[in-house]
């Protein structure tokens, strides 16, 4: 997260087309308004060129707009790929879940191809490992399967990429999201002059050509999502008010204008539900429930509550006390639900030492941390080395490659109140006429 008291001379920001995204888009609207910086850089869409003048000319800033131009052509192929038997080499198999990443690394093995792997949940240093194989002449592992991932951040010398599906979480690819991603191919000064985009199946050829015939609509707002500050004073005025109440309070009742929406808190929601009873200061837990951590996972839920519950009690989060809560040291993956459970145990790992960045005295030992992830992020790549050995210890049946695959659980979208202030009024925790002069002190606030 950008530091908005560092003072620097120059500061880039990668990606602003991020501002649109309903659950991250916060994070640049902050780093955007707040970074202390003489001079800002922004690269990405042209797409939020409008809004980014929108937010900056009113409090007297001036934006100034390079274009540039993609060096190197990127074309739609007329046919799909359809066989494996024609996958060759500088392909790329873009998938939209871990699921589909199996299945397909699978079926390159079963047809004498060796790929490498990338997926969000993987370690940096095993995604710049797997890199480094596929961009290595030398190397025979010249495929790459791979989420969306690819789609920001890593340089791969990719000549066709190949959509394994159109949709992603049962919706189909925005058009920004699919030129993101079939822009990989192709790209200047890698080892293919030229790039392809194109799809494993027949019937998606259409609908990709489709989707990236469409034209970018500039981004009309952005996303924003409560401060501390805010939240604080959301306690002051309802001091009996849990963390979880005072979030749906928040989303209920702020008043934005049209170049903002508020981000998704469902993510801060979950991690303050799962340290609901745990006793511990307003800003300790805003912190805690700004975690960049998956809650669909148990593991990594259960060892969250237990740092929270630590944290409360006053005792420091030491090394020892976080191994002997993962059982240090890990054992080498012999199949995938072992390396996934390493990935988990890093995820963990990570965790300490975000939180150690704002909790040094509380969570001392980060240097030591960063070693045991170093260590894990080796027995990670060792495991991804081997990662068909261990597709067949456990790989489950899948279906045949010609159908759709069904979208993962979507545990993470669950549908939304028509008003959670109704919900909470007819629970009696807070009545009309009290709303009505919340609302009046907020907006005397805001003035």
């Amino acid at each position: 997260m950008l530091s908005t008291q560092m003072r620097v001379e120059v500061a880039v920001i990668d990606e602003i087309q991020m501002l649109r995204d309903e659950q991250r888009g916060w994070a640049w609207t902050r780093a955007l308004l707040g970074a202390a910086a003489d001079e800002i850089h922004l690269c990405g869409e042209p797409a939020a060129i409008d809004i980014v003048k929108k937010l900056l000319e009113p409090i007297g800033e001036s934006v100034e707009v390079r274009f540039y131009e993609r060096k190197s052509p990127l074309a739609i192929a007329d046919k799909a790929i359809e066989s494996y038997n024609n996958i060759e080499p500088g392909d790329c198999v873009v998938c939209f879940s871990k699921r589909s990443i199996f299945f397909n690394s699978k079926k390159l093995e079963e047809n004498g191809i060796k790929p490498a792997v990338i997926y969000g949940d993987l370690p940096p240093g095993t995604k710049l490992a797997q890199a480094a194989k596929f961009n290595d002449p030398d190397d025979p592992c010249n495929v790459l399967v791979a989420t969306d991932a690819i789609g920001m951040g890593l340089n791969l010398n990719i000549r066709r990429v190949i959509f394994n599906t159109c949709t992603r979480q049962s919706e189909l690819l925005p058009t920004y999201a699919a030129l993101q991603i079939a822009g990989r191919a192709g790209r200047f000064g890698t080892a293919y002059a030229n790039g392809v985009a194109t799809t494993m199946r027949k019937e998606d050829l259409s609908t990709l050509k489709a989707i990236l015939s469409e034209k970018v609509e500039p981004i009309s707002n952005v996303g924003i999502a409560p401060t501390y500050d805010q939240i604080e004073t959301f306690s002051f005025h309802l001091p009996q008010a849990s963390f979880v109440r005072l979030l749906d309070l928040f989303v209920s009742v702020c008043s934005i204008s049209d170049h903002f929406f508020i981000c998704t808190v469902y993510d801060m929601r979950e991690l303050a539900v799962l340290i609901d009873q745990i006793p511990l200061p307003l800003k300790v837990r805003y912190t805690f429930c700004t975690s960049p951590l998956n809650t669909d996972d148990k593991r990594t839920a259960a060892a969250f509550v237990k740092m929270a519950r630590r944290f409360s009690t006053g005792q420091a989060l030491t090394y020892e006390w976080l191994t002997d809560m993962l059982e240090w040291p890990p054992k080498p993956a012999t199949n995938v639900t072992e390396l996934s459970f390493l990935e988990q145990t890093y995820e963990i790992l990570d965790q300490y030492m975000w939180l150690s960045m704002r909790f040094p005295d509380m969570l001392p030992d980060e240097p030591r941390a960063r070693e045991a992830s170093k260590q894990l992020d080796t027995m990670i790549q060792e495991g991804v080395e081997s990662f068909m050995s261990l597709l067949s210890a456990d790989i489950k049946p899948q279906k045949p490659v010609e159908k759709l695959e069904k979208p993962p659980s979507e545990k993470a979208k669950k549908p939304r109140k028509s008003s959670i202030l109704q919900s909470l009024l007819s629970r009696n925790d807070i009545s009309e006429a009290d709303l009505e002069q919340l609302r009046e002190e907020l907006n005397r606030n805001k003035k």
